[in-house]
């Protein structure tokens, strides 16, 4: 971009960074872990045009999967074994991603030691407990003292 009078440049720079406040002030962001359940809604959704890596994990994702296929099981074990026989291969390629998803976010978890949910977790090493706004995380990570977000 070129500009031609002072002015219009200082506008430009100025919008540029009101946009880069509006994103979370995300500068010097690169990753964001977000720790939650599925009742939780979590903004903004993953999406490409962030400007920082965001990964959702839903810690009880296995407790809902186990629920789902649970639900649909006939009563008796005979029919139930012949329906998960049946019916294995499609169930496995529908929550295979879920179950690496809640695996690798418990081993996360444990490796942060985070002590509850929700939590955001930006560049591996700051904590924010008890929101799933990431940009409101990000602007109170931000805040803290010492705080680099």
């Amino acid at each position: 971009m070129t500009c031609h009078h002072r002015l219009a440049c200082t506008l430009a720079a100025l919008l540029l960074a009101g946009a880069a406040h509006a994103q979370g002030g995300a500068a010097g962001v690169m990753t964001v872990e977000v720790f939650a359940n599925s009742a939780m809604l979590v903004t903004p959704e993953p999406s490409p045009a962030l400007p920082y890596q965001l990964k959702v994990y839903r810690l009880d994702a296995m407790r809902n999967i186990e629920a789902a296929i649970n639900q649909n099981l006939p009563q008796t074990e005979a029919e139930a074994q012949q329906w998960i026989a049946a019916n294995e291969a499609r169930i496995r390629r529908q929550v295979q991603p879920q179950v690496e998803s809640a695996a690798q976010g418990l081993t996360l978890a444990a490796n942060y030691r985070l002590s509850r949910i929700p939590a955001i977790v930006i560049n591996r090493k700051t904590v924010v407990y008890g929101i799933t706004d990431v940009h409101q995380a990000l602007e109170l990570a931000r805040r803290q003292p010492g705080g680099k977000p």
